[in-house]
């Protein structure tokens, strides 16, 4: 990758992206490159042009190649509705996972753009109200499973996502709080899944659930950010397990049959948790039996961290894309420049090799 010309100049969100991705301060980012917060401010104001030394002086500080700053890119928004998180983490650290989901999708953008790439599933937007005046995300639930013709557990989520058209990328955010950010689709860049590497396999796929339902649904109805999440996590539910195929087994829950929420668990690989939800809601247990059922869950270790049972998950599609472009005769210093990244940094992030020769046709399943 070579230095930009020096009447090239910075893209002031792309500054900011790259600093907030950092987990930077405007100060930290003056320290390091040696100049004043209040040039920083101008520039991400977009007051004051970046360009020459001053470029390359930001670039180093950030350790990105200065054209990574040049990019031209409008940032998508990491709606409320969109950011599974802990509302009590720190800001600097939401703006980290967010500018870090915005980067990833403008280097995807630059590789989708040279591909050709059919989705096999359409990603329908429905409007639950359409459906039901309440609890009409349930029924946009099985809609959607009919329409994307699923009987039965979902064998694997990504798998899913990426038959729509909506790249997943997996990476550890170095945070616990934060499960996931969504971006939508825009000019630069198609649809995004940013998930948390840290999340249990289990947890992850009812994530990720939870993030198509915003994608099927938020575009169609404005509600409240308490609705939406509740809409989404619902949608979630019954996408992974519908209540018709479960509710024989659900039935007999109880904190003396445990075992059948291990069971359920394995055969339809989600948490134990989101089914002691569920249990509630069909008014099989009681807000004591609840309760009771979480602190039990909570003794025997079925709450956190990963168990056994429910496989893990990975995404293929950047690196289908990867493998396709390498076939059409890019070369690694090319696909360098498109993604402003080097080899190794590429095969970390997208979790594929290392530019080897493709043997695959691009697949989205």
């Amino acid at each position: 990758m070579t230095a930009p010309s020096p009447v090239v100049e910075a893209n002031s969100v792309m500054v900011q992206l790259t600093r907030l991705a950092c987990g930077w301060s405007k100060k930290r980012l003056a320290d390091e490159a040696g100049i004043s917060a209040s040039h920083v401010s101008r520039v991400e104001s977009g007051v004051l042009p970046l360009a020459g030394k001053a470029l390359l002086d930001y670039a180093q500080a950030m350790q990105c190649p200065p054209e990574a700053l040049c990019v031209p890119f409008t940032r998508s928004p990491a709606e409320g509705t969109h950011f599974r998180a802990n509302v009590s983490i720190a800001e600097w650290k939401r703006d980290r996972v967010w500018a870090r989901a915005n980067l990833v999708a403008m280097r995807i953008g630059r590789l989708a753009g040279r591909a050709d790439i059919e989705p096999v599933f359409v990603l329908p937007e429905l409007d639950p109200t359409n459906y039901a005046a309440e609890h009409g995300e349930i029924t946009v639930a099985q809609v959607v499973r009919r329409l994307w013709r699923i009987a039965g557990p979902v064998r694997s989520m990504i798998e899913l996502l990426e038959a729509a058209g909506v790249f997943v990328v997996v990476e550890d955010f170095r945070d616990q709080e934060i499960d996931a950010v969504t971006l939508r689709a825009n000019q630069h860049h198609p649809h995004l899944v940013y998930v948390n590497a840290a999340l249990p396999p289990d947890r992850m796929r009812m994530t990720l659930a939870h993030e198509l339902g915003h994608l099927v649904m938020d575009a169609m109805t404005l509600v409240s950010p308490e609705e939406t999440e509740r809409r989404a996590t619902a949608f979630a539910a019954e996408f992974l397990a519908p209540i018709d195929d479960i509710a024989f087994d659900l039935d007999r829950v109880s904190t003396r049959t445990m075992h059948e929420l291990d069971e359920l668990r394995l055969a339809w690989g989600v948490s134990v948790s989101s089914l002691v939800v569920r249990a509630r809601e069909r008014g099989i247990l009681s807000e004591y039996q609840y309760r009771s059922m979480f602190r039990l869950l909570n003794e025997t270790g079925r709450m956190y961290g990963p168990r056994p049972g429910v496989a893990q998950e990975d995404p293929k599609l950047v690196g289908a894309v990867l493998e396709q472009l390498a076939q059409s005769g890019y070369t690694a210093e090319e696909l360098d420049d498109i993604t402003l990244l080097t080899s190794t940094q590429r095969a970390a992030l997208f979790q594929t090799a290392r530019d080897t020769p493709a043997t695959r046709h691009l697949a989205m399943v």
